[in-house]
């Protein structure tokens, strides 16, 4: 699936740390980088490759762990959004790893979204978290199947927006994500995601490598965004405008003053981008619809108005959009920040996912 966003054009290139080529590397995800001033329209890559030392690992109550505060001598400090859709493999043994077995100041491969925050350091959502890369093998890829297709008794898998094909046959052993099923090449199809363990890669467009070993990971792992709550919303906003100091008197009944978005929400009140319920509560762990998303970055930015927009008569469900939020999805739609679900839904009653409010803000810093 071919992904265009207007962004700031990340370059660099991270070769595997072991025998798999720095062309392979190039080819299964784009690292991390500093950004270069020019605004252009690129196909983002399914997922970015980042490669960094465990600096801090912050576990929620329940002792998941949430995130992954990383370091890299080359590319920079770096925070790892993690969820229950994160898979975590061990790419030595081929199979699934265990996160409760994870030590500060180990080294991991992480495969993230392509859309991070603009704070420093800069955060993303991961998809895969790589251990136990062996220094004589080629390290675990983590791969969007695109479309695939039976030619000369090998299956060809197309990837990374149709520049890789992953050609698999009766020598490439199969696995399942987490169990010991027995899965079979028809078993990937387009849509699935998969980590993929192979060698060298062919210099050619698209580049081709022979698959030494497919692991079918579980819909749940998908790259499913995880949905925004209004705490995280406040946090990225506040981030994003510099962390600003405010003297403004908060009083609101569920934000204890050491909570980790405290300072966020006394800022975005003050500025009057988000408020509380009127019962004295702000509701910082209630999830944000797509709706009040677009509405608290329209006030973000300015209130713009527009006349007379047309654009969004198109939509389906145009009129379940709340008469506070108008101006604010034609806005957004108008500009490009926000468009349909699927086919001709705007679904703004839906709850908004963490990606897109990255790509929104990151938007909106580049237009600014």
């Amino acid at each position: 699936m071919n992904k265009k966003l207007t962004v700031l054009v990340l370059t660099g290139a991270m070769a595997c740390a072991m025998a798999l080529p720095a062309m392979a590397a190039g080819n299964t995800a784009t690292p991390t980088s500093t950004p270069v001033s020019a605004e252009i329209s690129v196909s983002l890559p399914d997922s970015v490759l980042y490669y960094g030392t465990v600096q801090e690992i912050v576990k929620d109550a329940e002792g998941n762990i949430t995130q992954l505060r990383m370091n890299s001598e080359r590319y920079g400090a770096y925070v790892m959004n993690l969820t229950d859709q994160t898979v975590w493999i061990d790419s030595g043994r081929r199979t699934a790893s265990e996160p409760a077995a994870l030590r500060e100041g180990e080294g991991l491969y992480v495969f993230h979204s392509a859309v991070e925050t603009s704070s420093l350091p800069p955060q993303s959502a991961a998809f895969a978290v790589v251990r136990n890369i062996p220094m004589d093998a080629g390290c675990a890829q983590y791969h969007q199947v695109e479309a695939v297709s039976l030619e000369n008794g090998q299956l060809k898998i197309t990837t990374d927006n149709g520049g890789l094909y992953l050609l698999a046959d009766e020598d490439t052993t199969l696995s399942v994500y987490g169990s010991d099923e027995a899965a079979a090449l028809e078993d990937i199809q387009a849509g699935s995601y998969v980590m993929a363990w192979y060698g060298a890669v062919a210099e050619s467009y698209p580049s081709q490598a022979h698959a030494v070993h497919l692991m079918l990971l579980p819909g749940e792992a998908q790259a499913q965004e995880s949905t925004l709550t209004r705490g995280e919303l406040a946090m990225m906003l506040y981030e994003q405008a510099g962390k600003p100091s405010v003297n403004f008197a908060m009083d609101y009944t569920d934000v204890a003053d050491d909570a980790a978005y405290a300072e966020a929400v006394r800022w975005i009140s003050s500025e009057g981008y988000m408020g509380g319920y009127g019962n004295g509560a702000f509701g910082p762990e209630d999830t944000v619809s797509r709706e009040q998303l677009v509405t608290v970055l329209w006030r973000y930015a300015g209130s713009p108005m527009l006349m007379d927009y047309p654009g969004l008569s198109q939509f389906s469900d145009v009129g379940e959009i709340s008469r506070f939020a108008q101006p604010a999805f034609a806005w957004a739609h108008q500009k490009g920040y926000i468009t349909a679900v699927e086919g001709d839904v705007l679904a703004p009653q839906s709850a908004a996912g963490q990606e897109l409010a990255e790509t929104m803000l990151k938007e909106l810093a580049v237009q600014k």
